[in-house]
């Protein structure tokens, strides 16, 4: 049997990180690595061992508390192996799953762990705080005060046993997927690593995602410290795009047009938040709403468009137009020929800012009309371009 002894006690285990504490990043790799049962360092009644008990029943592991290094001998047998996570560690669930595949101690460069705060081993050598060891070494804990360090006294007695080094890249250190967070200070620092590296990938390059990635960067950590703040956006950017039916209702196109834009910009907020939660975790918690929520905001779109074309709701044509316009905006944002446009079709920001203007002067569903064309257009000659050119490359 695999068991995960944490450290409950320690309040660094109660620091939170994109929403979660880091006890329970640590309670879903030990999961996946296979453990069975969670041994909990710590005293009932304890509200961070009560979370961590709680935590483990919904994974499937049993939990049980324990007060002190004899108690956890009493636990456990040289049948078992016991996976240590060190305190406050923050690893990338892929590297440490990678880690936990045989017996051995998690090593660091001696620099750069120290640098980082981790345990020194030796001259050579820093503990990078997560090892697996046999059952059979918690017996020489009764060696030991009742009040020793678990986790640092299990280390000296696998290192007098020569377990087997496993060497972390040190690189994972300075990209943040290898750190202890001890305070604070620590954790924002992280969350703001994830928030900034998941922004690169999603920011994207057009002119709206851009600045709801900015935006994004300003805001969201303090999302993040809410268990729901994600779910907090998405409302608030159906909210806006409630408020463009409103304006709809009072005939206020352009004003519409605009609280879609910004409507739109507020949801890819929460699809970065969401990305930022999901990052690094082994079972992400809840159903990814981003594709249901850029789909109702399309679907109000085109009700949007076809509303503001003029008077009469139920006008084929008006209906028609923005349908097309928005469904071939939707099909070429993901099957285009020509990739490099991609982004821009799916960039609903410009959209609604062109239908905007649109409002004020041609009409939102003459410029749907249009849009349609050069996209169906642009489309077949794309096609027939690419066509073409395998046609010549299979030539003999």
């Amino acid at each position: 049997m695999l068991d995960w002894v944490e450290g409950g006690n320690r309040p660094s285990a109660s620091l939170r990180i994109a929403g979660e504490p880091i006890a329970r990043h640590q309670l879903e790799i030990a999961a996946a690595a296979g453990a069975k049962r969670l041994l909990v360092l710590g005293d009932p009644g304890d509200e961070r061992v009560e979370m961590m008990l709680g935590a483990a029943r919904v994974a499937g592991l049993q939990a049980k508390i324990i007060r002190d290094a004899p108690a956890l001998c009493a636990e456990v047998t040289a049948a078992d192996e016991m996976l240590i996570f060190g305190d406050s560690l923050m690893a990338d669930a892929t590297m440490a799953l990678d880690l936990c595949s045989g017996r051995g101690v998690a090593t660091l460069p001696v620099e750069q762990g120290l640098a980082a705060g981790f345990e020194r081993i030796d001259a050579e050598y820093a503990w990078a705080g997560l090892m697996i060891v046999p059952g059979s070494l918690a017996e020489r804990l009764r060696e030991l005060p009742r009040d020793c360090d678990i986790a640092s006294s299990l280390l000296r007695i696998a290192l007098m046993t020569r377990l087997q080094a496993r060497p972390v890249d040190p690189v994972a250190i300075a990209e943040g997927r290898w750190n202890l967070i001890r305070s604070e200070t620590d954790a924002q620092a992280a969350e703001k690593r994830r928030l900034d590296s998941t922004i690169a990938e999603a920011s994207g390059q057009t002119v709206g995602t851009k600045i709801a990635g900015r935006v994004a960067q300003q805001v969201g950590g303090r999302f993040l410290e809410q268990d729901h703040g994600d779910l907090l956006v998405a409302a608030f950017g159906m909210l806006l795009a409630g408020a463009a039916l409103a304006a709809t209702g009072f005939q206020l196109g352009w004003l519409a047009f605009l609280f879609m834009g910004l409507s739109w910009m507020v949801l890819r907020g929460h699809r970065v938040l969401q990305a930022v939660r999901r990052q690094a975790r082994m079972r992400p918690r809840g159903r990814d709403m981003g594709p249901v929520l850029f789909l109702a905001f399309d679907a109000l779109l085109v009700a949007v468009i076809a509303v503001n074309g003029g008077p009469g709701l139920a006008r084929p044509p008006a209906w028609f137009a923005a349908f097309m316009a928005v469904a071939l905006l939707r099909l070429g944002a993901a099957e285009l020929p020509f990739a490099p446009i991609r982004p821009w079709l799916d960039d609903r920001f410009l959209l609604c800012l062109a239908l905007a203007l649109s409002a004020i002067w041609a009409g939102p569903v003459t410029l749907s009309m249009l849009l349609a064309g050069v996209i169906a257009l642009g489309w077949i000659v794309l096609t027939f371009q690419s066509g073409t050119a395998r046609t010549k490359l299979t030539r003999p």
